[in-house]
């Protein structure tokens, strides 16, 4: 675009020769964007009531959506799942044996105490 007077007001180089103008430009743009936002302000409204278009709403075919959920309880195979719990209770038995052993191990202590 030429502008009369040979100069261009997106020039850098020219900002400093006009004083005002640069605060002008700024002015005007920040003009157009509060009209912008307003436009868009007023038809917000009747965007969130309309909802989303119907190609978006179309979209998503959810019929296998149970299946999925279905698949991810049992995705753990039933033989590892018992491994775990013979684990679990040996595990257990293993933690009964070791308590019962401390103590044990404390009443031994005691009695070679009252020995000396």
């Amino acid at each position: 675009q030429d502008i009369p007077g040979g100069e261009d007001p997106r020039d850098p180089a020219e900002e400093g020769g006009n004083g005002g103008s640069h605060s002008q430009r700024e002015e005007l743009q920040a003009d157009e964007v509060l009209g912008i936002l307003k436009e868009f302000l007023r038809n917000f409204e009747k965007l969130r009531e309309e909802g989303p278009p119907r190609e978006i709403q179309e979209v998503r075919d959810n019929s296998k959506d149970g299946e999925y959920w279905e698949s991810l309880a049992s995705i753990i195979p039933q033989r590892t799942l018992k491994l775990w719990d013979a684990l679990g209770a040996a595990l257990l038995e293993y933690h009964h044996v070791l308590t019962r052993r401390s103590e044990l191990f404390s009443e031994a202590a005691a009695l070679q105490r009252q020995n000396s």
